[in-house]
C-alpha cells in the first residue's frame, strides 16, 4: 500500500542572508529509485543512497564515490534517511513509523530495529553524527539530539528557525564534524549553524529542490531533484 509523502509545508521569510554564497555541484548523477530520491549516505568508499514512500519497493542503492551505480537491494522499509555510523561501520535508516534500522547484511537485505522516537514527526530525515554518538532531528524549528546507544534525549537546540530563510516548519537535517545544516528547499539556500545552534552562514545552490533530501556524505552536502517514481537527480555540494 502506497503511503504517501506528504509535501513538507515549509514557512520563509522575504530576507536573504547577506553572507550568502553561490554554489554549483561538484558531483552529480541520475538515479531511478522506483519511489522517490529521498537520502543518501557513504562509509568512505562508496554512496549509498535509501528511497521512500512505499515499504514493498523500499531500497537501497550502492554507487561509486562519483556516482556510477553498483548494486541495489531490497530493504523493505519505507525509508525517510540513511546513515553511516562510523563506530560500529554499519548503514541505519529511519522510517516514516518513527523507528531506526541497523542493516545486519544489505545484500541479504536483513536489519534490525535498534530505537524509536515517536515523538517526532514521521517525516523527519535524521542525521547521525561523524563520532556515531548521536542522532540529530529537526522537528518544528527544534534541533532534538539523542543519544544513539540509549536513545536518551541528550539536548535540545532551539531558536534556528529564527534566522532569514530558515525553514519554520522543516524536517531535514544534515551533520558533519563542525555543522549543523537545514534546507530551505524552495529558495535553494543551505543554512549552516555551529553544533551549538548558532548560525554562520547560507549558500545558494543552483540545483536540487526536494525537501527531504538534505544530506552529508563524503564530506559533500547532498541535495536531490525527486523523480517520483521515475529518474531522478543528485547533487553533492562542497560548502567550505
Amino acid at each position: 500500500m502506497k503511503r504517501p509523502i506528504l509535501v513538507a509545508c515549509i514557512l520563509f521569510t522575504s530576507v536573504i542572508v547577506s553572507s550568502q554564497t553561490l554554489k554549483m555541484p561538484v558531483v552529480v548523477f541520475s538515479e531511478d529509485p522506483l519511489t522517490h530520491n529521498m537520502h543518501i549516505a557513504s562509509d568512505g568508499k562508496y554512496l549509498y543512497t535509501c528511497n521512500g514512500g512505499v515499504a514493498d519497493k523500499g531500497q537501497v542503492t550502492r554507487f561509486t564515490l562519483s556516482g556510477e551505480k553498483v548494486a541495489s537491494y531490497k530493504v523493505e522499509l519505507d525509508m525517510r534517511s540513511i546513515m553511516f555510523n562510523p563506530s560500529d561501520k554499519k548503514l541505519y535508516v529511519s522510517t516514516y513509523d518513527k523507528e531506526l534500522f541497523k542493516i545486519n547484511d544489505l545484500m541479504m537485505g536483513s536489519y534490525m530495529k535498534v530505537l524509536e522516537f515517536q515523538d517526532r514527526d514521521g517525516q523527519c530525515t535524521p542525521a547521525i553524527d561523524t563520532k556515531g554518538k548521536s542522532v540529530f532531528f529537526y522537528d518544528n524549528g527544534t534541533v532534538y539530539i539523542y543519544d544513539l546507544e540509549s536513545g536518551n534525549l541528550k539536548k535540545t537546540l532551539t531558536g534556528l528557525n529564527s534566522t532569514p530563510d530558515a525553514p519554520v516548519d522543516g524536517t531535514s537535517i544534515a551533520v558533519d564534524r563542525k555543522y549543523i545544516y537545514l534546507w530551505n528547499s524552495d529558495e535553494q539556500i543551505i543554512l549552516a549553524f555551529d553544533l551549538k545552534g548558532k548560525f554562520r552562514k547560507s549558500f545558494k545552490v543552483n540545483q536540487g529542490d526536494y525537501p527531504f533530501s538534505l544530506s552529508s556524505a563524503n564530506d559533500l552536502i547532498w541535495v536531490s531533484t525527486d523523480g517520483n517514481y521515475e529518474s531522478g537527480t543528485w547533487y553533492g555540494y562542497k560548502l567550505w
